[in-house]
């Protein structure tokens, strides 16, 4: 009976403890805060910071006056967050805009930001996680890199002889110059073989 006792409370605490795990905001090296719109009355917005340590979730409280447009409410998130939070775990830059940036000065994905609540009205904030741009590893090429073509294998029986093998061809033989004479074979000229006829007599 005691046995059954502890199973069902064990099973309880451990779907419990998947309901909190499921429902954790998700880990990130740096999350934008962008509030949009214009306060139509005083209020206050609560975030909370999950600290990459593993420690209690810090909630941080930002103060809204009514009537104050989207750019002077990210300047006081800013200025919250940066008050509230350690600067050697968390960076915490205006971006352009109405833009909050807050990063991790390692670049490790290990924090959470999110809105708890906020009763301000006409005012959105939006809580995302991002990831910056790297720089490239490879610095980039002035000449664009030329490749060979493979070379083409010899058909079946033939042999190609190594470049280093083949001999060169022979000098060509200039002709001599024009001014140079040159011999020509001398041709006798022909004899008759005609014999003349002898005189007639009277």
């Amino acid at each position: 009976m005691k046995f059954r006792a502890y199973a069902c409370v064990s099973a309880f605490a451990f779907l419990t403890h998947g309901a909190f795990a499921a429902s954790d905001p998700p880990l990130s090296e740096a999350w934008n805060i962008r509030p949009s719109g214009s306060a139509s009355n005083s209020g206050e917005l609560l975030f909370r910071v999950i600290p990459p340590d593993g420690s209690d979730p810090v909630e941080i409280t930002v103060s809204v006056l009514s009537g104050t447009d989207d750019l002077a409410i990210a300047r006081n998130i800013r200025r919250a967050l940066d008050a509230q939070l350690r600067s050697d775990q968390f960076n915490v830059t205006l971006g352009e805009g109405a833009n909050v940036l807050v990063s991790d000065p390692r670049g490790r994905a290990n924090f959470s930001v999110e809105l708890v609540t906020s009763d301000v009205g006409n005012l959105r904030v939006a809580v995302n996680a991002t990831t910056p741009v790297a720089s490239p590893t490879v610095p980039p090429q002035s000449i664009p890199a030329m490749t060979s073509p493979p070379p083409t294998p010899p058909a079946a029986g033939s042999v190609v002889p190594p470049a280093n093998s083949i001999p060169p061809p022979n000098p060509s033989v200039t002709p001599p110059a024009s001014s140079m004479s040159v011999p020509q074979p001398s041709i006798p000229p022909p004899t008759s073989t005609v014999t003349p006829p002898a005189p007639s007599p009277p």
